[in-house]
């Protein structure tokens, strides 16, 4: 094997907002309601890679989403946050907690004061967390695991006599249920240790909803944050980070059953990381990046007037013979699982909820059935064929970076 040049770095910041700044009760309707207490505090993770003249940034945030309305513009939210890295290649996640501030501009809340003041402090700490993870860059090995998590994800489009329903009000779940076809169980953990086997970072990507404690009235960042701090607690670990994938159609069986079953989730999927199984190590002295804007047309119906809500902004890492590929938005499962069949690349991981908010992914299937991702409304505003549109074009930079 090459000697490595590859080098990572992290930094973890503090973003839990004041209880007013508070949750999304309904995307129908519109409506939020302040928290009562904070569970988990939410927090900003920070992987800085470098090889050569490449840096880049990939900041986890345990918020719901962010989109160009909620932020006041999506260009200059990523400018606010950049400093030493461009703004163009600090990648921002969420994590897709349902027990965080209603960020997505479903509601007026992006428009009262609190948010706005606790927006500015989510933007200065992810900066000051993105120069630190710089600050303690240092040669690294990859090696990268894969296990499957069952009983713990579903295909949430349930298929009844009278349309599509959410898996949340079928429960509890019957078994032929829990194992409808589409559902994506992998866990595939990513781990990071510098030249003398001290971990860096353990960054874990697995695919659903984080919606265990959705509409509870609490601060939670749900089983992404379970798993992080179980992982957090052993220092040979090094930081934690959760990538959700494709969770557009996937949920968890128990939706809103509380924290109980968030910490059984989260300390599953520790489990399977600590635990390495299937593991390969990838080859990391080719790094490169690659990214793409689309702007996705809109339905009228939708009531989604801010055209850069659709702007698509797609990123790709390139680690050997590992792509990392970031789109935004809730891509359905489906999606992801062709993007990485079709993929050049020897390893392809999906990762969904990256950069500003477009909504739902829905198959065009979908579309002739129906359902809550359909929409229309404000979480669901692309038009039927935005799949098609998404699948072309992450194929295009996932070519671009192999062939590069």
């Amino acid at each position: 094997m090459k000697e490595s040049t590859l080098m990572a770095g992290t930094s973890v910041a503090d973003i839990t907002p004041p209880l007013e700044v508070g949750l999304l009760t309904s995307a129908v309707k519109g409506l939020y309601a302040p928290f009562e207490s904070v569970r988990l505090p939410l927090k900003a993770r920070v992987l800085v890679l470098k090889s050569g003249n490449e840096l880049v940034a990939v900041v986890t945030l345990d918020l719901l989403s962010l989109n160009d309305t909620s932020v006041g513009g999506w260009e200059t939210f990523k400018q606010e946050v950049s400093d030493v890295i461009p703004a163009e290649r600090i990648i921002i996640c969420c994590t897709h907690t349902h027990t965080a501030p209603e960020s997505a501009a479903l509601t007026g809340l992006y428009l009262t004061k609190p948010y706005q003041i606790w927006l500015t402090q989510v933007q200065l700490r992810i900066k000051e967390a993105i120069n630190e993870a710089i600050r303690t860059v240092r040669y690294c090995s990859l090696s990268v695991s894969i296990s499957n998590l069952e009983g713990f994800s579903m295909q949430r489009r349930i298929k009844t006599p009278s349309g599509i329903v959410l898996s949340d009000s079928v429960q509890p779940i019957a078994t032929d249920i829990l194992n409808l076809p589409p559902v994506d169980r992998r866990v595939v953990s990513l781990h990071f240790h510098d030249t003398n086997g001290i971990g860096i970072a353990v960054v874990v990507h697995a695919v659903c909803h984080a919606v265990h404690e959705m509409c509870m009235p609490h601060v939670s960042s749900e089983f992404p944050g379970e798993m992080c701090k179980e992982l957090e607690m052993s220092s040979k670990n090094g930081m934690a980070m959760f990538l959700n994938g494709a969770a557009g159609d996937t949920n968890p069986p128990t939706v809103s059953m509380g924290p109980e079953y968030s910490r059984r989730h989260g300390l599953a999927l520790a489990y399977l990381a600590r635990k390495a199984e299937n593991q390969y190590q990838v080859e990391s002295s080719l790094f490169s990046f690659a990214k793409r804007n689309v702007q996705m047309s809109i339905r009228s119906e939708s009531n989604v007037t801010n055209e850069l809500d659709a702007m698509a902004r797609l990123n790709a890492i390139r680690i050997g013979s590992l792509a990392i590929l970031f789109l935004p938005g809730e891509p359905f499962v489906e999606i992801a699982l062709e993007i990485e069949e079709a993929s050049p690349f020897e390893h392809t991981i999906v990762v969904g909820y990256s950069e500003n908010n477009i909504g739902y992914i829905p198959t065009e299937e979908a579309f002739i059935q129906g359902g809550y991702e359909i929409g229309p409304g404000k979480w669901s505003c692309l038009e039927k064929g935005a799949d098609k549109v998404i699948y072309a074009n992450a194929l295009q930079l996932l070519e671009e970076l192999y062939n590069n």
